[in-house]
Parts: structure tokens; C-alpha cells; sequence
């Protein structure tokens, strides 16, 4: 395995600090809290190490921190702090599609209705 690539975790070690800054958490605090060491925490904002699972697991019951947020930078740092201006913008296009499809919905009752009376005038 000589030829293959050393693992990093640069990107999570970035959401780490990220986190840990927003919080005025210090790394120290952090490993207390997490029940660590701080020295594993600095290779862990390195990116030199991952942040085990538990550790995830103690940040989300405490700070409900969003592990998906963490691992892929999907989604936002914290569960259930959507942007809501993006809901807004997605509420705003469910509204116009519904509206849209309301009108087309009317057009082709419309159109069964002439289609039916076409057929029963043609039997007369």
C-alpha cells in the first residue's frame, strides 16, 4: 500500500475549527467535553486524524451538530438551522408549479368534457 494515498481529513479538520471557533470552544475545552486529550485534537484540526464517531455522537446531543454537515459540507453546521431565505425561494416555487399545474389541470378537464360530448353527439 506504499502507492497509495496518505488519508487526509483536511476538509472535516476545517468544519472542526469552524465549529469550534463559532462556539468559542478552546481545544482544551473541547477535549474535556469530548473526554480526550488536546494533543488528539490539534492532529484532529490538523487533519492528520478523523474525529472518531462518538465524539460525533457527544457534539450532536449536545450541540446538535450535523455529522452530515461534518463529513460531506452538506447541509448546514448545526441541525435545523436551514437558510430560510432558501425556503422561501423553495416555497415561493412549489406555489407558482402548483398554480401552474392548476391551470393545466382546468385546460384538459376542459378538453375531456368537449371530447366526451363530441363522442355522445356523434352516437345521437
Amino acid at each position: 500500500m506504499s502507492g497509495d494515498k496518505e488519508l487526509n481529513f483536511k476538509s472535516e479538520a476545517a468544519r472542526l475549527v469552524k465549529f469550534r471557533k463559532k462556539y468559542q470552544i478552546s481545544q482544551v475545552d473541547l477535549a474535556e467535553l469530548l473526554g480526550t486529550k488536546q494533543p488528539y485534537i490539534s492532529r484532529v484540526e490538523k487533519g492528520e486524524s478523523p474525529l472518531m464517531f462518538h465524539h460525533l455522537r457527544i457534539l450532536r446531543n449536545k450541540y446538535k451538530f450535523n455529522i452530515n454537515w461534518y463529513c460531506t459540507g452538506q447541509g448546514t453546521m448545526i441541525s435545523g438551522e436551514e437558510d430560510k431565505s432558501t425556503l422561501v425561494a423553495d416555497i415561493t416555487t412549489v406555489k407558482k408549479d402548483y398554480e401552474d399545474l392548476s391551470k393545466q389541470y382546468d385546460e384538459l378537464k376542459k378538453i375531456v368534457y368537449k371530447l366526451v360530448r363530441d363522442v355522445y353527439d356523434k352516437g345521437e
